[in-house]
């Protein structure tokens, strides 16, 4: 015996399969760009990260610096006042050196440095803003408050300045405590300071000039240890 289905029955099956294939089909899969979004957007924790080995997970701690600042000492005070007259102001820490500025009687000033030449002490040139100079503590012309000592002492001069000694004879000399020997008719550059002279030509080797040279000058020597006097040839051989 055959069973017979109306038409319409194989018609609503063939409907139903093709609604289910086509919802099968369409179903989301997530895709390898969101995956990985996922993936990227789970950070690992501490703990993780310790077992699984990784550093600077989290970013480190940085402490603050701290700095200290060591109280800086007080510079030793230092004064000279001005008595009895007026005082010179010098290039330099010696006599030999030019005046370039005049302390007032009366007046007080502070002492910056000391010279590893005894008695003498750089100070600020109070008429010339930012310009120093040196006095002379040596005579009764200053009175000094503080101790010199605790001051910073400048141990070499720079002698920038000079005078030329010119030898017009026609012997040859040799200058001391330099023992510079000048040619005859010759000239020689020499610093500030005290020198003597002495002619090499006679056999007592005579002094014939006892100088004390300054700054921007020239000295001729006009006599050798013979007693002839010379005129100085120009120009001197150097």
């Amino acid at each position: 015996m055959s069973l017979k289905f109306p038409k319409i029955y194989f018609v609503f099956l063939i409907l139903t399969l093709a609604v289910v294939s086509q919802a099968c089909s369409t179903s989301p899969t997530p895709s390898s760009a969101a995956t990985k979004a996922a993936i990227q957007s789970r950070q690992p924790s501490a703990d993780e990260a310790s077992k699984a080995g990784l550093q600077n997970v989290l970013p480190a701690q940085t402490p603050t610096p701290i700095i200290e600042v060591a109280p800086s000492a007080a510079s030793p005070v230092v004064t000279v006042t001005i008595v009895n007259g007026d005082l010179s102001i010098r290039t330099g820490p010696d006599l030999s050196f030019d005046a370039i500025a005049t302390l007032q009687d009366g007046e007080t000033v502070t002492v910056l440095t000391r010279s590893i030449m005894d008695g003498w002490v750089q100070i600020q040139i109070p008429s010339q803003a930012g310009e120093t100079g040196w006095i002379s503590i040596q005579t009764n012309y200053s009175i000094v408050k503080g101790n010199l000592l605790d001051l910073p002492r400048i141990d070499a001069v720079e002698w920038n300045v000079g005078s030329y000694l010119n030898n017009c004879t026609t012997h040859q000399m040799i200058v001391k405590p330099s023992n510079t020997i000048l040619q005859p008719q010759s000239r020689v550059w020499f610093t500030p300071g005290t020198y003597s002279v002495y002619d090499l030509d006679v056999d007592s080797q005579p002094v014939v000039a006892n100088l004390t040279v300054l700054e921007h000058r020239e000295y001729n020597i006009r006599q050798d240890g013979a007693g002839q006097r010379f005129d100085c040839p120009q120009p001197l051989q150097k």
